[in-house]
């Protein structure tokens, strides 16, 4: 066999003839094909790979060391490293500052880029006394870095911890007129005191209050929130209890009614206290203002001290004797004697009925009757029903039936069968009415008519109501304070949601020992209300009868007369501020603001067609599902008009407040 080299083609050694690659054979002659190994290319063995650097996506530099040169600084010492950058101790033209790198890290987020180019902006115009100075910052160069003269001093978080007797209230005082002063020009450049911390608050050699830039931040945060913060950050300085950082935290403190400093001035507590309102629109509306109540202050030794324990919460716990008591605990035993003696009393004697009923029966003792197997015959005659008291469902013992009444027992002889009327004549538990209450008998009314239709189509019970609506006092008293549209304990409260009114319904209910109103489901989300219009407690009128209320057995197309400036604060006449209860003329029923002043949440699911579809004639509670909740009445946004008009219906979301929208309450007996 031979093989052609030029073009790899295999040729029988006898015959000549070509050959195919794979034969052992020739085709054509039968001769065997030697064997002989290809002569393809060996592949070539792969070379080794030689590992890869992985690199991160943005290489950053490395650290200075003591001799460095950078932008002109000579690094000292390097201080510290966080999320921004890396902070060194440098000198420039024998001028020692606090020189931070940034980590190019930080460029790479266009957002920071510009909350930090503002920040810088801000700091190199900054010139206060009160303020470290930035001398140079650059964020075009790589690495962007700022530069700010080294404060000498002691920061106030470490003498807080050093030397506590140092910060009384003198300096404390000088310290918050200081940083009142420097905040002003902080706010002017847009930026915030939010993140101010004792750490960044430094005293120099004259007790003088020095800022670090590092506690400054770009932030266009309400200026109230800044001085909720310092009255925060002063109350904290000026406490020396040890959970002192606790008790005057921004969280709690936004949660919690500010409790006064002990052992600091009545006048200073009050401004901090004026800082740290809960309700922002109460609180110092600028540091001016701030500045003049603290250049105002009286001297201290002229002033009364707060010497009111702060309650931590904590039970103090007394450190136990040395030796312990040995003894009897006569307290113990007497308190013991004392208790079996009153529960024999009431268990074997008549003196719960003499005591707490009034019974005229002389003190008796009884023992207990043996227990015994035998059944009462059928046929044996009962005991005079004085001596066999029956209990009735509301606790009372009837100790006697009327004369000439008649009863049956039961084959076992141990119930009588009391007939119906005995049965139906009840006591009604009423709970005693307070004095702003108005009592509505009951009655039937044209629902949702005025002089176009005079026919009655609904009917109601008597029930309570309000004669004013509820003011902000009552529900600060109880409640967070609401974001009220004008600020006053003596005018009603607004903006506060349906469902929680209701909250507040059952949280007076239980104070006040009545029967809640209103059960949650909270199974649903939101939770799902129910109302027991049977219970005593405090709830929202129903649509029905707010306008029952309202009309007071007239016609007229406000509250209480056809003329709404004599029954109503509205556009015309109010300037849109909200007023005092009681400052109009009252309708029929002596109620006030049925018209007006603040608009009046009701029970009732919303539907714009239910009062012309109504399917229920007496005692309506709205329909049985919705979204929407309905709102009557007007306020002082409404002009004279259809939106202030006795049957105008508004509808809100349940889950919000809503501006101008209050309430009234009522109860059903």
């Amino acid at each position: 066999m031979t093989k052609d080299s030029g073009h790899d083609m295999i040729y029988c050694s006898s015959c000549g003839r070509n050959l195919a690659d794979n034969a052992k054979f020739c085709a054509f002659c039968g001769e065997k094909v030697p064997e002989i190994k290809s002569r393809k290319p060996e592949p070539k063995p792969e070379e080794p790979r030689k590992p890869t650097r992985k690199l991160s996506p943005i290489i950053t530099f490395d650290t200075f060391t003591e001799g460095d040169e950078f932008r002109g600084f000579r690094i000292t010492r390097m201080i510290s490293k966080d999320e921004e950058g890396i902070k060194y101790y440098a000198v420039k033209n024998d001028i020692k500052y606090v020189l931070k790198v940034f980590h190019k890290s930080r460029m790479a987020n266009p957002e920071k880029v510009y909350s930090l180019q503002m920040r810088l902006q801000g700091l190199l115009n900054l010139n206060h006394p009160n303020i470290a100075k930035t001398d140079e910052a650059d964020l075009a160069t790589s690495p962007g870095y700022m530069a700010t003269r080294y404060v000498h001093g002691i920061s106030l978080d470490r003498l807080k911890k050093e030397q506590p007797e140092l910060l009384n209230e003198t300096l404390i005082r000088k310290v918050a007129i200081q940083l009142m002063q420097a905040a002003k020009e902080i706010r002017k450049q847009g930026l915030s005191l939010i993140r101010l911390n004792p750490s960044g608050m430094m005293l120099d050699e004259n007790n003088d209050l020095i800022l670090l830039s590092s506690n400054l931040h770009y932030g266009d945060n309400d200026e109230r929130e800044d001085i909720f913060h310092i009255g925060a950050l002063l109350a904290r300085l000026a406490c020396d209890h040890p959970l002192a950082n606790t008790l005057y935290a921004d969280d709690l403190l936004s949660e919690v009614k500010f409790r006064y400093v002990p052992g600091i001035s009545i006048s200073f507590n009050k401004v901090l206290a004026e800082c740290l309102h809960r309700n922002i629109l109460q609180r110092y509306a600028d540091m001016d203002l701030i500045l003049e109540h603290l250049y105002a202050l009286p001297k201290i030794e002229d002033d009364e001290i707060c010497d009111t324990p702060l309650d931590t919460g904590v039970p103090n716990v007394k450190p136990k004797d040395d030796m312990p008591k040995v003894g009897p605990e006569w307290g113990f035993i007497a308190l013991v004697a004392l208790a079996i003696i009153i529960v024999g009393l009431l268990l074997f004697t008549n003196i719960f009925s003499i005591i707490f009923r009034g019974s005229d029966k002389p003190f008796t003792f009884k023992l207990p009757t043996p227990d015994t197997l035998k059944v009462a015959s059928n046929n044996q005659n009962l005991e005079p029903a004085t001596q066999q008291p029956v209990q009735t469902e509301y606790g009372a013992l009837k100790a006697t039936l009327r004369e000439g009444q008649q009863f049956e027992v039961d084959r076992y002889g141990l119930s009588p069968n009391i007939p119906d009327q005995a049965a139906t004549s009840r006591p009604t538990h009423q709970a005693p009415m307070p004095a702003n209450m108005v009592r509505l008998d009951s009655g039937s009314f044209g629902f949702g008519r005025l002089k176009e239709n005079l026919n009655h189509n609904v009917s109601l019970n008597s029930f309570y109501i309000c004669r004013y609506e509820v003011t902000q006092a009552q529900w600060n008293k109880r409640m967070t304070p609401a974001n009220v549209s004008t600020v006053g304990d003596h005018l009603p409260v607004d903006n506060v949601s349906w469902m929680n009114i209701i909250l507040y319904c059952n949280a007076i209910s239980k104070t006040d020992g009545l029967e809640p109103a209103y059960t949650l489901d909270y199974s649903t989300k939101p939770p799902k209300v129910s109302c027991n219009f049977n219970a005593n407690g405090w709830r929202l009128p129903t649509e029905a009868e707010w306008e029952y209320a309202a009309k007071a057995g007239a016609l007229f197309d406000y509250s209480g007369s056809d003329d709404p400036s004599e029954v109503a604060w509205f556009r015309d006449n109010s300037a849109g501020r909200l007023r005092a209860p009681g400052g109009k003329n009252a309708n029929a029923n002596g109620l006030y603001d049925m018209s007006g002043n603040v608009s009046e949440w009701c029970w009732d699911w919303y539907d714009a067609s239910y009062t012309r579809s109504i399917q229920q004639f007496i005692n309506p509670s709205g329909p049985s599902a919705g979204t929407q909740r309905v709102i009557r009445g007007g306020n002082v946004m409404n002009g004279e008009g259809r939106n202030l008009n006795i049957t105008y219906r508004e509808k809100g979301n349940p889950n919000r407040g809503i501006p101008y929208v209050g309430f009234r309450l009522v109860r059903s007996k």
